[in-house]
């Protein structure tokens, strides 16, 4: 073909673009294909994939001649459609039929990618609302904890809900909301996500820094949460009913372009908890709740112009009087996260999308006032000694980003360029009397005062090229300016290979960032409390993470499976200096006495998902990692990994009833082996005597030990029923039981003293047996 008969092929050229929808519910349907065929004489097929927001650009499609356009999403009927000549930009709008699987006599309904959820691409692991609806709750459906199904993912205990991706501890791994970072995405001390499910319309895994996690500019991934826009066909009402909390949500059309969705949710944990303090049923109630409030608009602007708005509020407090053995302690303890972000979505040009997102979220603590009176005597008999701060202050953290990204879509190629500039900021300020501990010996704070702000510019460009025979690659540079410190680059390099039914890669990446946290994990205390206290470093280096990937995934007859492994390098982390017995520290501390550090991460994960007929379907994965830190001359596992990790979960359905389990075997984590326990009296260098007497723990290698191994099961049943309520309706009620043997995992070990004086080794609990009940409605 020569030079001129190419020119005029290109001229003839045109890009299909537009949105595929649900046609119930108008959502956005991400991840459908697209294939456009072109019918004058010798068919060509240009192909491609709808975004997250349902929008698709297909280049290379003939301008004149007939066009057959073919879309398909699993879970959806195929829909097609013939122009006589290529439609203009935007004007396809696509309506996906819903299309429940009959299967002997069954109804399995599957909606969205429910059957497909351990990859969308490369990189990414992804959690739709099927599946939080299908795995056991621990108190109510969890986006964070459904995350932890995935190989790369880790929760340090069962109170804490925050996965640890790869060997990365949680301030590595930002949960996004709608593309603004969540600051203590979490509740009850990390308990429970602080997201709703019922706004959740997918939460992505995105494991690291290289492809799609690419412009997040992280050093462990991120947590992008995907909220839905509100219903379009008419207004809906719904929410849940629980033991401990309730919901609810009212989403609806205005007029006919745009939507709104409210939800609102509130915990009655106190109220709760006092009722059975009043039978005799508890020794002494909770005096906590937490509520969040979640409001979005979606307007359509035209083809795949959008303009969303979110706003995001939430806030939890902890009110006590304790006048139990001789004394009286007052807490009046309030945090809480606020958020707002807006997107815009257009066109640039005939194969370009234009992504605009502003947004603010900030995390304000309020420790108004801890005071402890003692009884006592003096010469007048017996009185109340004066009231005694022994921990007050308050801190905040909070995020401003704004960020502009284009996207084109070319036949050879896909290129995007971006900019993001965010302005962080953590101040924090406790003071801790020296005497004030929690329950046996575990402090939550030392003194701390750190405030630290810092701008970060970021500039990147990426492309994805095909080559021949099944190859492609992607590759992309970023440059990151932190003011006052340093302008570092970072890439990412990958090659695949697409064969008929499996894909291998091979990439490598690198990432920076500059905020650091004041948890130590290696206190026992924080694996209860999740929450970080995040400051930006206030010097060079930053911190820096480096890491390889080889994998391969295929997917056969229902069943697909994903095998990966991966090392990683981080350096330039702060750390705390390594104590004999940092088990006892606080959870939180001032950065300013910690060290630079560094770290390896390397490991193999396997995932699963097999469905089969008869309405039963399997999700598993497995890993075997290595973590390592290094503080000084020491190098020690730290203690929130496990070398070996199993879920399985599982789910029937016959059918308006279905039953689910959820298994999770785990190797043991590390522990420092406890030698003895030496008593002793300390005294003040003026001699006087201090309160005790202390414990000496006389110890082995440092996290040289396991704990016992880990293992639990949990189990749910769930029956949808339909109503005439309201116009009519559904209700869902559903039963789980987290534990269900009640298997004594443990979590780490204290030494304490028995009635008798004697001192002994105590192993600390994970969560008991433990039923939930609930009943969901939606009319």
């Amino acid at each position: 073909m020569t030079g001129a008969t190419l020119l005029v092929a290109a001229l003839q050229q045109a890009a299909l673009t537009g949105v595929v929808r649900d046609s119930v519910d108008l959502e956005p349907v991400a991840f459908a294909r697209v294939t456009a065929t072109s019918l004058g004489g010798n068919e060509v097929a240009a192909r491609g994939t709808t975004d997250r927001f349902g929008a698709f650009v297909v280049p290379g499609v003939a301008a004149a001649g007939r066009v057959r356009v073919e879309v398909s999403a699993l879970g959806y009927g195929m829909w097609t459609r013939v122009y006589e000549a290529a439609p203009s930009p935007g004007a396809v709008r696509v309506l996906l039929q819903p299309t429940p699987i009959g299967l002997e006599g069954l109804e399995v309904a599957v909606t969205g990618r429910a059957g497909d959820r351990g990859s969308l691409s490369r990189g990414a692991f992804v959690v739709d609302s099927a599946l939080l609806g299908t795995l056991p709750a621990i108190l109510e459906p969890d986006v964070l904890r459904a995350i932890a199904v995935s190989p790369s993912a880790s929760t340090p205990s069962d109170y804490a809900s925050v996965p640890f991706v790869r060997g990365g501890s949680s301030d590595g791994t930002p949960v996004l909301l709608d593309g603004v970072r969540l600051f203590n995405a979490v509740h009850l001390g990390g308990f429970i996500s602080a997201v709703s499910p019922e706004i959740v319309k997918r939460a992505t895994l995105l494991v690291g820094s290289g492809g799609d996690g690419f412009t997040v500019g992280s050093l462990s991934g991120a947590i992008d949460v995907v909220t839905r826009d509100g219903s379009r066909d008419r207004r809906k009402v719904t929410g849940f009913l629980g033991l401990g909390s309730s919901r609810f949500s009212l989403e609806g059309p205005v007029g006919g372009s745009a939507s709104y969705l409210l939800c609102a949710r509130r915990s009655y944990i106190d109220g709760f908890t006092l009722a059975l303090e009043k039978m005799g049923a508890i020794e002494e109630h909770l005096p906590y709740f937490f509520q969040d409030l979640h409001a979005k608009v979606t307007i359509d602007l035209g083809g795949i112009r959008r303009l969303s708005v979110t706003g995001y509020l939430n806030s939890e407090s902890l009110t006590e009087v304790d006048a139990l053995r001789g004394r009286t302690v007052e807490m009046d303890m309030a945090w809480g996260t606020a958020a707002f972000a807006v997107h815009y979505r257009g066109m640039l040009g005939a194969t370009g999308i234009l992504d605009a997102n502003l947004g603010h979220s900030r995390f304000r603590s309020d420790l108004a006032r801890i005071r402890e009176e003692h009884f006592g005597f003096n010469s007048t008999g017996y009185v109340l000694a004066p009231l005694d701060t022994i921990l007050f202050g308050d801190g905040l953290m909070s995020e401003a980003r704004a960020g502009l990204r284009a996207t084109w879509h070319k036949e050879r190629a896909t290129i995007m360029a971006g900019t993001r500039a965010t302005v962080s900021l953590g101040d924090h300020d406790y003071r801790v009397a020296d005497r004030y501990y929690s329950d046996h010996d575990l402090r939550a704070f030392a003194l701390l005062d750190v405030r630290g702000k810092r701008r970060r510019l970021a500039g990147y460009v990426s492309a994805e090229v095909p080559l021949r025979r099944g190859f492609s690659t992607r590759a992309g540079l970023r440059v990151d300016r932190f003011q006052g410190m340093a302008t570092d680059l970072a890439g990412f390099g990958e090659l695949s290979h697409a064969g008929s039914w499996w894909d291998a890669y091979v990439s490598a990446s690198r990432s920076h960032q500059a905020l650091t946290s004041l948890r130590n994990e290696e206190a026992l205390l924080a694996s209860f409390l999740a929450y970080d206290l995040l400051v930006p470093v206030s010097e060079g280096p930053v911190p820096r993470n480096t890491e390889f990937l080889i994998g391969w995934e295929g997917s056969r007859d229902g069943l697909r499976v994903r095998l990966d492994a991966y090392a990683r390098s981080l350096a330039n982390l702060r750390l705390p200096e390594l104590k004999s017995n940092p088990i006892r520290d606080p959870a939180l501390g001032d950065p300013s006495f910690w060290v630079m550090a560094g770290g390896t991460a390397r490991g193999i994960e396997a995932s699963w998902s097999w469905t089969v007929e008869r309405g039963v379907s399997v999700l598993g994965s497995y890993r075997w990692a290595g973590v390592s830190r290094t503080v000084g001359s020491t190098t020690y596992t730290p203690r929130f990994h496990r070398a070996h990790e199993l879920e399985l979960g599982s789910s029937w359905r016959r059918g308006a009833s279905s039953w689910s389990s959820r298994v999770s075997l785990r190797s043991g984590q590390p522990v420092t082996p406890l030698l003895g326990v030496v008593p002793f009296e300390p005294y003040s260098g003026e001699g006087v005597r201090l309160e005790g007497p202390d414990l000496v723990l006389l110890g082995g290698g440092y996290n040289s030990a396991r704990l016992p191994h880990y293992a639990r099961i949990d189990i749910a049943w769930r029956r949808a029923s339909e109503v005439s309520w309201f116009g009519g309706g559904s209700l869902v009620s559903y039963v789980s039981v987290a534990n269900l043997f009640n298997l004594p995992n443990v979590v780490g070990w204290l030494v304490e003293e028995t009635r008798g004086g004697e001192l002994r080794e105590v192993h600390r609990r994970q969560l008991p047996m433990t039923p939930f009940l609930g009943v969901e409605f939606r009319f």
